[in-house]
């Protein structure tokens, strides 16, 4: 366990500069696209679903109505 201890901080010590460098520089940049996270697309629920909350807010129909 101490073992695992000593590389997981060692690994969290190397992380944080190297990302931080990543984002100050933008290096993700050269990535080729396919490699990217995708962005998030908006989800239209099926009738079924109404009653459902997604992120706090209840889905509404087109109407912008409750039923």
């Amino acid at each position: 366990m101490a073992i695992f201890l000593g590389y997981f901080i060692w690994g969290v010590i190397l992380a944080v500069p190297v990302t931080w460098l990543v984002w100050r520089f933008r290096l993700l940049r050269l990535l080729p696209r396919w490699r990217l996270p995708r962005s998030r697309r908006s989800v239209r629920l099926p009738a079924q679903l109404r009653p459902v909350v997604i992120r706090g807010r209840p889905w509404r129909d087109i109407a912008g109505g409750r039923e």
